[in-house]
């Protein structure tokens, strides 16, 4: 029976998660700490800082690990399957509804608006990443990390290498830079 609680829970987290992680944190804390009491308000702080520091959006870690606590394995994925459900349902709605839609001119034109937003957004966090490395030129990394920076563009646009293998690597000069005492 609690079990499906969980999932019931979680799903209902899942379906009123508008404005992403933080915006969830509340509502999660009043349906697995004041109102299941599956967690406590300290579990919760540290599940919030682990979930921040993991990969992947901080309410699918935090409803894997509810999950696990009070269910174990069954209970990591239910509760993981329950909070991601919802979203997945609206975005396969909307993929549906696109691909439907796709070839019509207005939805074209849709489309082709918000592409164009999005390579502004980026672009805009590209600026924001420079002016950080610039501003960081008074502490003396922002040359060693602008090589770097040009060395993953060229190893990922042209040689086509794994970025994953890039960052590790990059991680692995920042480390001999920083023991060398260059940054």
């Amino acid at each position: 029976m609690e079990l499906i609680e969980l999932f019931l829970t979680f799903l209902k987290i899942g379906f009123v998660m508008f404005g992403g992680g933080y915006a969830m944190i509340p509502i999660l804390r009043y349906e697995v700490v004041v109102r299941h009491q599956w967690i406590s308000e300290q579990e919760l702080i540290d599940i919030i800082a682990v979930a921040e520091s993991t990969p992947g959006p901080i309410a699918v870690n935090s409803a894997t690990y509810v999950g696990y606590k009070v269910g174990g394995f069954l209970g990591a994925f239910l509760a993981t399957i329950a909070i991601v459900l919802p979203a997945f349902m609206v975005m396969l709605a909307i993929a549906v509804v696109i691909m439907k839609f796709y070839n019509n001119y207005l939805v074209k034109g849709i489309l082709n608006g918000i592409r164009g937003a999005v390579l502004g957004l980026i672009l805009s966090a590209v600026l924001m990443v420079v002016k950080g490395i610039v501003k960081g030129a008074a502490i003396g990394n922002s040359l060693a990390t602008f090589f770097i920076a040009i060395a993953v563009f060229i190893c990922v646009t042209f040689l086509d290498i794994d970025p994953v293998i890039l960052i590790g690597a990059s991680a692995l000069i920042g480390l001999v830079l920083a023991l060398l005492k260059v940054w």
